[in-house]
């Protein structure tokens, strides 16, 4: 998501809500985290929870058909798909999970177990890295890119609303 999220978010226009929103996959610990380290009415704020509501609504619905898609396909085996489906977040891998099984209905107890684990796995271990790795990396990323700091941001903001 820092890679390819920050330059296209910087392109339509984005500034420090970009941080928010490409930081990670937004599931709600990371939401928590910005929240936490930089408040819900900030610009990060801002970013974190339209990329959380997007993903919730627009996610659910195309990880559903790339995962019916896939499963189609025969190209992966069902338990992959079914970890693969526990990335996201809970909606995400109850539409996701759902094509699977009715392709692979044989599989329905593993895909549903493996889902979940994948799901509780990506919870836990993402928390950590969002907050130690990834944030820090897309802060330094996104001052790479502008050429500016947070305080520079903030400061310019708050001259324009006066």
């Amino acid at each position: 998501t820092i890679i390819f999220g920050l330059p296209v978010a910087l392109l339509v226009g984005m500034r420090r809500e970009a941080v928010g929103a490409c930081y990670s996959v937004d599931r709600e610990p990371n939401v928590a985290i910005i929240i936490d380290k930089f408040g819900f009415s900030s610009p990060e704020g801002r970013g974190v929870m339209g990329m959380y509501i997007c993903g919730v609504l627009i996610g659910a619905m195309w990880s559903s058909v790339l995962a019916g898609m896939l499963a189609q396909s025969g190209w992966f085996h069902p338990l992959a798909l079914a970890m693969g489906a526990g990335v996201g977040s809970a909606s995400m891998m109850a539409a996701a999970t759902a094509p699977i099984i009715a392709v692979y209905p044989d599989y329905e107890q593993q895909i549903m177990a493996l889902a979940g684990a994948a799901n509780l796995l990506t919870t836990v271990l993402g928390v950590y890295f969002g907050l130690f790795v990834s944030l820090p990396v897309m802060e330094k990323t996104y001052n790479f890119f502008t050429g500016r700091t947070r305080e520079q941001d903030l400061a310019e903001e708050a001259a324009n609303h006066e």
